[in-house]
């Protein structure tokens, strides 16, 4: 099924490539053996969870195997620049964030360049983060978390996935939006920083839903409000921000697929036609909605992801300016 859809979107394809590419994609031969597809943080949270679940119904679109491999750290940016070294012929890809765009301002001396040396294919799925604490601790609300804060400044611990991260960032929109000072704790991937909640070692946790999702259905951990404009179905009984009394907290993560700059346009081309194939398939939507994702809608092109990141880029700048947030001077 997803190969004839294929075949009929790369027909398209053929039409629309950019004069003097050297060959169809179809006549590339892509793929010519397994993808990998990187993730830039440790298992278990929103971007593994979305590689592995891509990469099940890819295989079945390429009849190639589709593995997915873990290195963590930097929030994304080692994994991110692994891809950016990797062969650029399409085996190698990588799932993206915020976090990698905003690499230059958080590592300024980084060796690599994010919008340089990785090139976008298309948008995977946005998702709303979910701010969590331990189930036995003593906030049960948002209003609860205010009054800690404000009794204590400073002394209310908020984890993070990492230094730049978009929970990085949740912690410091979440700071300003409620007038009071919390200690930013980071972790190297979710996983870690939300064992540490689940075990009272630390206080509060802004993580994507997908990654939070199996621990507030295990009851390990207590949501207490959704960071987004409006309820969401698979946790309908958690609050907003807004709904708790605090505005300015509304913010998606986006993961995306990547790959290494120089790939083929024509297997950039059959990526993107890949992914407008399985987006829409009724059996992924239901599994990424069941996951706390939201597929994209409307046109997903390379250029419509490589817009999404600059505005992007130039809107959360500012913010981790302000913030302070930079490894460099």
């Amino acid at each position: 099924m997803y190969r004839t859809r294929m075949l009929a979107a790369l027909s398209f394809l053929g039409t629309v490539l950019p004069t003097g590419t050297p060959a169809s994609a179809a006549e590339l031969h892509y793929p010519q053996r397994a993808i990998t597809i990187v993730v830039g943080f440790p298992a278990g949270g929103g971007a593994d969870t979305l590689a592995r679940l891509l990469a099940q119904h890819m295989e079945r679109a390429f009849g190639r195997k589709v593995l997915v491999e873990n290195r963590p750290g930097a929030s994304g940016n080692i994994g991110a620049e692994s891809v950016a070294h990797a062969p650029p012929d399409g085996h190698t890809l990588y799932i993206s964030t915020r976090s990698n765009a905003l690499h230059k301002v958080v590592y300024g001396r980084a060796e690599f360049d994010f919008a340089r040396d990785l090139v976008p294919v298309g948008l995977l799925a946005t998702v709303p983060s979910v701010l969590v604490t331990a189930a036995q601790a003593p906030i049960v609300t948002v209003k609860d978390m205010i009054a800690l804060a404000k009794a204590q400044p400073g002394a209310l611990t908020c984890a993070s996935t990492g230094f730049g991260s978009d929970t990085h960032l949740l912690c410091e929109l979440l700071q300003r939006a409620t007038h009071t000072k919390l200690l930013h704790v980071p972790y190297r991937g979710g996983a870690v920083a939300i064992a540490d909640v689940i075990g009272g070692r630390v206080d509060l946790l802004s993580f994507s839903l997908p990654g939070a999702l199996p621990y507030i259905k295990a009851g390990s951990v207590r949501a207490i409000a959704v960071m987004a404009r409006k309820r969401q179905p698979v946790i309908s009984h958690i609050p907003t921000m807004e709904e708790s009394g605090v505005r300015g907290v509304d913010m998606e993560t986006w993961f995306g697929l990547m790959a290494p700059a120089g790939t083929p346009a024509p297997v950039i081309g059959q990526l993107n036609a890949c992914l407008n194939t399985l987006l829409p398939d009724p059996a992924l939507q239901e599994a990424l909605m069941s996951r706390g994702f939201v597929a994209p809608s409307g046109p997903n092109t390379p250029d419509t992801f490589r817009k999404l990141i600059a505005v992007e880029t130039e809107t959360w700048t500012p913010v981790l300016v302000e913030a302070g947030v930079s490894t460099t001077p």
